[in-house]
């Protein structure tokens, strides 16, 4: 019984010590971060928005009329930047954000094809706690540099 005991000790052990190493902070030396929907770091939080919630239609009402494909943003207050998506003819897909801490430069990558997606919107919420913790957003589009379609301010 107590042999038992042991091996179940060591059992756990291992399963909490693989557990720890798996959670592991990766270290990435060349100062880019990659920030998922929900992730925070240094001091700005990028989210995914769901476009059929009442608080954020209030949100799309200010992109007016007919908005053509492409990438648009509305800058709430110093601290809210909304990035609106809209897709009518083109698809949109694998979206991802990297910092630049040092340059406070963020870049949204994603890329495009022809389609026939039907009016879709995606929303991003980009959220600070600092006024001014971002000089400038980059949209790279397939590889290449991409801008803005329309920028709206509050």
């Amino acid at each position: 019984m107590a042999n038992n005991r042991r091996i179940f000790c060591a059992l756990l052990g291992l399963l909490f010590t693989q557990t720890a190493c798996s959670n592991g902070v990766r270290v990435d030396y060349e100062e880019e971060f990659v920030i998922s929907e929900t992730a925070q770091l240094e001091n700005v939080r990028v989210l995914e928005l769901d476009t059929n919630d009442e608080d954020n239609q209030k949100v799309l009402n200010v992109f007016r009329g007919d908005l053509k494909d492409g990438v648009y943003a509305y800058d709430e207050n110093k601290h809210k930047t909304y990035i609106l998506i809209n897709t009518n003819t083109r698809n949109y897909a694998d979206y991802s954000f990297k910092l630049d801490k040092e340059n406070k430069i963020l870049t949204l990558f994603y890329t495009t094809t022809e389609g026939s997606v039907t009016n879709k919107k995606t929303l991003f919420l980009i959220e600070s706690k600092n006024k001014h913790p971002l000089e400038e957003i980059k949209l790279i589009n397939n590889g290449n540099d991409d801008g803005f379609l329309g920028v709206y301010t509050n």
